[in-house]
């Protein structure tokens, strides 16, 4: 079993088992005894059907490429080319079956994909971010691919007191009572970055490549419009998904506030963004 995002999840098939806690990081995870949320079949007989396709994405590093789609009775299935496939029925949200996959980056991106589509129904999910601790609370730092997130976090890690890295790719963000709280996940990307802990959020922040630093707090509208595309592309594009989607991120909002800045890699970027968030709180 895998406790990855607040969910305990089972894992069935022996091979396909072992392969996934072969994987780095992984085996943090591993959770022995306790009760489990749902199941993850990971080597079961799939034949993909006639699906209506509604989005299709190069998987990074795992040479291959990922069809998202919905069959005629609405269940989503994901074709990893060459490799196999993944079913999800919202109808049974405790269930993801996938078929056996050999090859490790794109065996990485299915559990990444699994966890995505439970955690949809459960309203926690893998958020494309840098996160940094600092004084017991995180802040997520969002961007499109070479904005500098982790360059940004690791000058927090430099120049700010009481900080360490929680993850540095694909933590999970889940809204519990009390606000929103981000667990350390196994996909960290190219940071060997792998911690269980779940952290109370203190902030989001939008970073941009910018001549000068600036920061300022975004209003509902611009903050969702930060927060979302940070989140599983594929949920847009199917009209279920995205009304959980919007939900989710929603109720994100309401707990947490979003700022948008633009920075330069120095020292003095990670100053203004932490005094500003954290002056902020008193």
């Amino acid at each position: 079993m895998l406790g990855i995002g607040g969910m305990e999840v089972r894992l069935t098939g022996a091979e396909g088992v072992r392969m996934a806690l072969s994987l780095p990081g992984m085996e943090v995870f591993a959770v022995r005894g306790g009760h489990s949320n749902a199941t993850l079949t990971l080597d079961a007989d799939l034949t993909m059907p006639e699906c209506r396709t509604l989005h299709s994405f190069d998987i990074a590093d795992g040479g291959s490429v990922c069809r998202f789609g919905v069959d005629a009775e609405g269940v989503y299935w994901y074709q990893y080319e060459g490799f196999g496939w993944l079913r999800f029925d919202g109808r049974k949200p405790d269930e993801v079956r996938c078929s056996h996959i050999v090859d490790a980056s794109v065996l990485r991106f299915t559990l990444w994909t699994a966890w995505s589509m439970l955690g949809l129904w459960r309203g926690v999910l893998p958020v494309h971010s840098s996160t940094v601790v600092c004084d017991g609370r995180a802040v997520m730092c969002l961007g499109e691919s070479g904005t500098g997130k982790s360059t940004h976090t690791r000058l927090w890690l430099e120049n700010i007191e009481n900080t360490c890295l929680l993850n540095d790719d694909s933590p999970l963000l889940a809204v519990e009572e009390g606000g929103a709280v981000v667990y350390g996940s196994p996909w960290s990307g190219k940071t060997p970055c792998y911690h269980t802990e779940c952290r109370p959020v203190a902030a989001l922040l939008r970073l941009e490549q910018r001549p000068e630093n600036s920061i300022r707090r975004l209003g509902v509208v611009e903050a969702f419009t930060a927060v979302q595309p940070s989140c599983p592309p594929c949920l847009a594009r199917e009209e279920r998904c995205l009304d959980k989607l919007v939900a989710y991120v929603s109720n994100v909002l309401e707990r947490v506030p979003v700022y948008r800045m633009g920075c330069l890699p120095d020292a003095a970027a990670a100053r203004m963004s932490h005094d500003t968030i954290y002056n902020a709180e008193r």
